[in-house]
């Protein structure tokens, strides 16, 4: 996934939204304030916003301003539409596929699992949109993978945070490899059943976090994570229930 200058504002209204520090049809500062405070041009702040509207997460007011929409979907949301996404496009790619993208899913596996022994996260949460984004495409159903594609910001934001819950990484490095496999051999069944599984992995994941997270603060980090210790606080899960 290419990085552009307005992908660090998408991230940081994303951090905004999921830490409850805006609310459900707030109205977002105007881009001349944005260029300001963020130090990137009008073309970037533009970028951003309109990736944020394809996600369907703010929706802009002609001369009035950039608003968050009045229902925000929760991380458990987010999570039930990929799953049913997914798991159509999972079973339409393993009917449609060519041996030249199996082989193209398979080298991206290779290299996920490369990542993992190297302990390099940051690189396997790359790889892991890519392979999502993959199976999508060769589902050939254009709505499915438009909807990905779509989201793609959303996706990415969110499966840094899953890779930071306990035991997640090592869940999906399982079930990666189980997926390929089900749509090499054109069984659509068992990659709609191991697609369903994978998330529903996750799903149990963020409902563990907010069961036993002490306050709103969230301080974890990813295990083993490449690069300079971060914190960052989060409300995930069921959080934004009005609206991890």
């Amino acid at each position: 996934m290419a990085k552009k200058v307005g992908d660090n504002l998408v991230r940081t209204i994303l951090d905004l939204i999921f830490q409850g520090k805006i609310s459900d049809g707030d109205r977002l500062p105007s881009i001349e304030k944005m260029t300001r405070e963020y130090g990137m041009s009008a073309v970037s702040v533009r970028e951003a916003i309109h990736k944020l509207s394809l996600m369907g997460l703010v929706h802009i007011r002609q001369g009035g301003g950039t608003f968050l929409d009045r229902n925000i979907p929760s991380i458990m949301d987010i999570l039930d539409a990929r799953k049913y996404v997914e798991m159509a496009a999972g079973f339409l790619a393993a009917r449609n596929a060519t041996d030249e993208e199996q082989i193209r899913l398979g080298r991206i596996v290779a290299t996920m699992e490369e990542d993992f022994r190297n302990r390099d996260y940051v690189a396997y949460t790359k790889k892991d949109l890519e392979f999502h984004l993959a199976i999508a495409r060769m589902s050939k159903n254009i709505l499915l993978s438009a909807f990905l594609d779509n989201i793609q910001d959303l996706l990415y934001y969110l499966q840094e945070r899953t890779h930071m819950l306990r035991g997640t990484i090592e869940k999906a490095n399982r079930f990666h490899p189980q997926i390929a496999n089900a749509i090499r051999k054109r069984d659509g069944k068992k990659a709609q059943e191991l697609i369903a599984a994978h998330i529903e992995a996750v799903k149990r994941a963020w409902e563990a976090y907010d069961r036993t997270k002490r306050s709103e603060d969230f301080t974890a980090v990813p295990p083993r994570r490449t690069g300079p210790e971060t914190k960052a606080k989060s409300r995930p899960g069921t959080a934004r229930k009005k609206a991890g």
